[in-house]
């Protein structure tokens, strides 16, 4: 394709305005160069701005005021155990080492006042070391993002202009991007780094790669159409863990709200309609989805007590659950199994499993069960939230052929990027998302601008 006739040209083109787009864009444009950042469509939102926004990152000094004692080594580890060993260690290595820059980066250059989540520890993690913004959503950390830009005068943020497809040379270089609804603007780029999230709002690649989600309600933006792992497929391209996703367990079925993920760690009891539990409920709340969506009517009810509700009643997630009505009270569990239509012998059955009074067949750790009135329930059912599969990329966040070579100028992460969590929703482990998001954002940003920079001199 022609490489002349561009109606603009710039350093670096990044398309994809989420988490991986805003850093790379950061880092790029904070050391000088001419940026084009291309978004979809802001109004959108995207998959980092509502998630708890839980960046996993070892060691810092949080931890290190917390008591905490945890290394990239120990994270690293339990990145790969949690995915059955099939990430790839090269870019998780990768990504652990550089985590405690991207705390360094949110509080030091952009004013967000991070926190070590402890109240509660999550399935899988051998340490503390999950970091949040104020209340533990990721819009502060997006917002930060998006202000940062706004003020680098060589920045161009283009909102509702979504990339269209790249531009290649004969080689098969890639030299630039179509723009627009209709991809009428090309725009010319030394280095593009693709960040569109994955495919999690594409029916038809769902239903080629992740069958068993098929029909099954997406609870991540919906501008998630996989556009990106398309392009560079058509490109030659490398994919992996296309059937890996990010499930959760914890949704609250018709009501477009979630509960949060300390509440079963700190131990709630999760029962069928039939007042019988189905399986741990401390397990990860990605897999969890799968053992919800298998119950009659897809849904199961999750009760806690009063204690469990002071821990979480300031984050913002649980504040919208119980805004929006999908949480019900009781002062008592008998009178709560009446609210949401539980056999109360079979409910007493599950609750005696959890106290340690009869054989627990599931073993779920020894968590306090709920105990102290007013007692709270929610009817729970499964969705999945971000696909995990996408392109093969280098430490660098380049993007990888089959044969291991690199497609010239071409960086991918975040969604567009193959993940950390291998071909399972088993694999998925509490930050991986955001971990992958921000961190091959900041590393495709260093690796583009550091190789024009270096090219220039």
């Amino acid at each position: 394709m022609s490489t002349e006739g561009f109606d603009y040209e710039a350093a670096i083109v990044v398309v994809g305005g989420g988490a991986c787009g805003l850093m790379a864009a950061y880092q790029a444009g904070r050391r000088g160069l001419d940026v084009v950042l291309l978004e979809k469509d802001s109004r959108l939102g995207c998959n980092a701005e509502i998630a708890s926004g839980s960046i996993p990152a070892a060691p810092t000094a949080h931890q290190r005021r917390a008591g905490v004692t945890d290394s990239a080594e120990q994270m690293m580890g339990d990145i790969l155990r949690k995915s059955g060993n099939q990430a790839d260690p090269d870019i998780v290595r990768a990504l652990c080492e550089r985590s405690p820059e991207l705390i360094r980066i949110f509080e030091d250059e952009l004013g967000v006042a991070m926190e070590l989540n402890t109240d509660a520890g999550r399935y899988g993690f051998s340490a503390l070391r999950l970091h949040n913004g104020p209340g533990r959503t990721g819009a502060p950390l997006i917002q930060a993002l998006r202000s940062a830009l706004a003020g680098m005068g060589n920045v161009t943020c283009a909102d509702r202009t979504p990339g269209a497809g790249l531009i290649t040379d004969g080689s098969g270089a890639v030299m630039g991007v179509r723009a627009g609804m209709r991809g009428e603007q090309r725009l010319g780029a030394q280095r593009v780094i693709l960040a569109c999230d994955g495919f999690g709002s594409n029916a038809e690649m769902i239903a080629r790669y992740i069958p068993e989600m098929r029909g099954v309600q997406s609870i991540g933006v919906q501008g998630n159409t996989g556009d990106a792992i398309r392009w560079g497929m058509e490109l030659g391209a490398a994919v992996a863990h296309m059937s890996g996703y990010q499930g959760h367990g914890l949704v609250c079925a018709g009501y477009g709200t979630r509960l949060v993920p300390e509440i079963p760690q700190l131990g709630a009891i999760i029962v069928n309609r039939q007042g019988e539990r189905f399986a741990r409920e401390d397990q990860g709340y990605s897999e969890f989805a799968r053992a919800v969506l298998a119950q009659d009517g897809q849904t199961a009810v999750a009760i806690f007590d009063q204690r469990m509700v002071d821990v979480v009643a300031r984050l913002d997630h649980w504040k919208d659950a119980v805004a929006s009505g999908a949480v019900k009270s009781a002062q008592s569990l008998q009178e709560l199994a009446a609210a949401f239509k539980l056999p109360p012998e079979a409910l007493e059955r599950s609750f005696a499993q959890c106290r340690g009074d009869l054989p627990d067949p599931f073993g779920r750790a020894r968590l306090p069960a709920p105990a102290e009135a007013p007692f709270h329930g929610a009817v729970i059912t499964g969705a999945m939230v971000h696909t995990q599969g996408g392109l093969v990329v280098d430490v660098h966040a380049r993007v990888l052929r089959p044969d291991g070579s690199a497609i010239p100028n071409l960086y991918a992460g975040g969604g567009s990027a193959a993940g950390l969590s291998g071909d399972r929703p088993e694999g998925y482990l509490s930050g991986n998302g955001l971990l992958s998001a921000y961190g091959l954002g900041l590393i495709a940003g260093d690796h583009a601008a550091a190789s024009l920079l270096a090219r220039s001199h």
